[in-house]
């Protein structure tokens, strides 16, 4: 008995991956995109992250605009530090933003693949609208070394959409913020692939799962994903 191989690229438009065949055949079928876990993303080059220092004075408020990419954008943990006074953190949804300045630098965290997030952040001069979505009230101890949190929440944001981040000072004076961001595009639950012709209806291949089937005479095997393009492997045994 033969047993061949092939490497396909599965996206939103289904492709054959199994031809029929006269005789009945074995396959088994990988999908070799990384487990659903951040630190798979990480090795796999598609986790980015920000950081930015700056201060907020008192009364005072900073924004942060960010727009997402056709794949959106998901959190996978922030940190949140404030030196000197009170702060309450919101993320707000569909909010209209007029950005200042450059984009913020954002940054693959593993260095064999390139800054190539689709996302930006940057400064926002207004924020106006939207829906608050999120919020973190932040104490700063004024006679230690400041005070913060760090959250692994998964937050997973629409395509194609404006958001903000608001940072309000609720002290009285003024305190220096960090803010500090990971977030995946590629792999916002895009790594998984469906065994038919229809994406969310059929067997499901998560990222690294695989799958051995006993096909009869004359099946074939079509896969889909659900907009990402992932790769999986078929081991055929004639």
């Amino acid at each position: 008995m033969a047993i061949s191989s092939s490497v396909y690229e599965v996206t939103d438009t289904p492709v054959q991956i199994v031809a029929a065949d006269f005789d009945s055949q074995k396959v088994w079928i990988q999908n070799v995109e990384p487990l659903s876990e951040t630190d798979e993303y990480a090795r796999a080059g598609f986790l980015y992250g920000i950081g930015q220092k700056f201060a907020v004075a008192s009364p005072g408020t900073v924004n942060f605009a960010i727009t997402t990419g056709s794949a959106g954008l998901q959190i996978e943990s922030y940190e949140i530090l404030s030196d000197t006074s009170n702060v309450t953190a919101t993320l707000i949804e569909g909010a209209t933003v007029t950005t200042s300045g450059a984009a913020i630098p954002t940054y693959n965290l593993n260095r064999n693949t390139g800054d190539n997030a689709t996302s930006t952040l940057s400064s926002a001069s207004t924020v106006t609208g939207g829906s608050v979505i999120a919020t973190e009230y932040l104490t700063a101890d004024k006679h230690a070394a400041g005070g913060g949190m760090g959250s692994s929440k998964i937050y997973t944001l629409l395509p194609n959409e404006d958001y903000a981040f608001r940072f309000v000072n609720n002290g009285n004076q003024t305190t220096n913020v960090f803010l500090n961001l990971t977030f995946s595009e590629k792999y916002n639950g895009l790594n998984q692939v469906w065994l038919g012709s229809s994406a969310g209806s059929a067997v499901t291949l998560r990222g690294h799962e695989m799958i051995q089937l006993d096909l009869r005479g004359g099946e074939s095997l079509t896969a889909v994903s659900d907009g990402g393009t992932n790769t999986v492997v078929v081991l055929r045994q004639e």
